[in-house]
């Protein structure tokens, strides 16, 4: 059984009552689609007891230099499923982490920079973190992010920005779909669990915005939907 998870933004509770061994002992995997924004590497310990856990970052996960360093920055970045396909439980699921920003790339419009070496070589000193990436930057999208995936294959893509039509979505994420031939897509960012019922016969693949601390199975359904009431 594979799960997707939307953002928890450092809650993590309500996902433990999904994270139970199926009849044949098998432990599910949970596939987070971003914003995990953790403080300490230590957090994720008790979710990666009950399951096979992987990710994607999202924008919060660049938020401070705490933050990053205990998800990216640390052992977990292993599990960062961002620029690659991994095979889980027999399921090719292809990843993209990280938002579009105008800096670097907003589509349709041109890119700015094509990777991050392209980046810094027009930063000044202070403009670097740790003598490379602007930390911000470390969650940005880079043309060569899509590229470096588009000639591979998958049966599933999970992205942390949203496809068209999302009203705040991006051509360039469906393109890169029918590209790796995945049959689903799964995103978070947005928390309003986005419904794309209505346009299911205009694209080759099934989308599914998994919103704020919401769950969903591998057919896209929902296991549990949240709403983003925080002020």
């Amino acid at each position: 059984m594979i799960l997707f998870a939307g953002d928890p933004h450092g809650s993590f509770d309500h996902l433990y009552p999904f994270l139970t061994p199926d009849e044949n002992g098998q432990k599910p995997a949970l596939v987070i689609l971003g914003d995990l924004h953790i403080t300490h590497p230590d957090e994720l310990n008790p979710i990666a007891e009950r399951c096979d856990l992987w990710f994607i970052h999202g924008n919060h996960d660049t938020k401070t230099a705490s933050v990053y360093d205990a998800l990216m920055g640390s052992h977990w970045q292993e599990r960062n499923l961002h620029g690659k396909v991994q095979e889980i439980q027999g399921v090719r699921i292809a990843g993209l982490g990280g938002i579009f920003r105008g800096k670097i790339w907003m589509p349709p419009a041109p890119p700015h920079y094509v990777d991050p070496i392209h980046l810094c070589q027009y930063c000044n000193e202070e403009q670097l973190w740790r003598r490379g990436t602007p930390l911000r930057h470390r969650s940005s999208i880079f043309p060569a992010d899509i590229d470096g995936l588009r000639q591979q294959k998958a049966d599933i893509l999970i992205t942390h920005e949203a496809p068209r039509p999302h009203p705040y979505g991006f051509r360039v994420l469906n393109d890169l779909a029918r590209d790796l031939g995945v049959k689903r897509l799964f995103h978070g960012h947005h928390h309003d669990n986005f419904c794309y019922d209505k346009w299911a016969k205009s694209y080759p693949f099934a989308i599914t915005n998994v919103g704020f601390r919401s769950i969903a199975d591998i057919k896209g359904n929902y296991l549990l939907k949240t709403i983003d009431d925080r002020h």
